[in-house]
C-alpha cells in the first residue's frame, strides 16, 4: 500500500518530499513554487507539439489557482511529481494517470521543460525512476504511453528505459506509436542487472527528448 504525505503541498521541504532519486535527477512531491515553470512549460509552442497539443492561452491568475487546488485536492486517477537535477533545479514533470486498477495499469507521461538538459538522458532517468516507483508501491501491473509516430528520438529513449512497442493509435490529426512495460516477474529481477545506481522509498504526455 502506498503511503502519502499529509502535509500541504507549500510545506514540505527538499528533506521530505523526495519519492526516487539517480545519478541524474530526483523526482519529488510538486510543491506551488512550481507553477511558474509550468505555466511557462504549458505556453510553450515547442513543447506543446511534442504532446500533440495547443499551447496553453489561459492567464496566469486562473493557471495558478487550479493549481493550488489541484496540489491541495490531488484527483484521485493522477500522480503528477517534479523533475529535479541534483542542484535541485525544478526541470520538468512526470506524471502517471489514467489509473485503472480494475485492468492494474496506468498511463505515463513526462516532459522536460529546460531545453539545456535534452538528449542528456534527464528524461529516460526520470521514467525509469516513475516506474521503478509505481512497481514498488502500487498493485499495478501495465505501464503503457503513447508517443508521437514522428517522436523517434523520444521512442528510443521509452525503448532505453525498458518499454516496448505495442501498437498503434490516432487522435484527430495525430498519429501515435503506443508503448508499454508491464512489472518484472520475480525471474526477471532475480537476473536484471542494473548499470544505474537509483533508489525509490514511499512518500510518508509524452517525453520532448531524453
Amino acid at each position: 500500500m502506498t503511503t502519502t504525505h499529509t502535509d500541504s503541498p507549500q510545506t514540505n521541504t527538499p528533506d521530505d518530499d523526495v519519492i526516487a532519486a539517480g545519478d541524474k535527477v530526483r523526482l519529488r512531491l510538486k510543491r506551488l513554487a512550481d507553477a511558474r515553470a509550468d505555466y511557462s512549460w504549458r505556453r510553450d509552442e515547442t513543447l506543446a507539439r511534442y504532446d500533440a497539443a495547443r499551447a496553453l492561452k489561459q492567464p496566469y491568475e486562473g493557471f495558478l489557482a487550479n493549481f493550488r487546488d489541484e496540489l491541495l485536492h490531488p484527483h484521485n486517477f493522477r500522480r503528477t511529481f517534479g523533475v529535479e537535477s541534483l542542484a535541485g533545479e525544478h526541470i520538468g514533470n512526470v506524471m502517471y494517470y489514467n489509473i485503472d486498477h480494475s485492468r492494474g495499469e496506468a498511463e505515463l507521461g513526462v516532459t522536460i521543460g529546460h531545453t539545456a538538459y535534452w538528449g542528456r538522458g534527464y528524461g529516460t532517468q526520470a521514467v525509469r525512476l516513475l516506474v521503478r516507483y509505481i512497481f514498488d508501491t502500487t498493485p499495478l501491473n501495465r505501464v503503457y504511453l503513447h508517443t508521437l509516430d514522428w517522436n523517434v528520438r523520444a521512442q528510443r529513449a521509452f525503448a532505453s528505459a525498458g518499454f516496448r512497442d505495442c501498437g498503434r493509435s490516432r487522435r484527430g490529426p495525430h498519429r501515435f506509436h503506443r508503448m508499454e512495460i508491464r512489472r518484472p516477474t520475480q525471474q526477471d529481477t532475480s537476473s536484471e542487472t542494473s548499470d544505474e545506481p537509483a533508489s525509490s522509498r514511499p512518500s510518508s504526455g509524452p517525453i520532448a527528448s531524453d
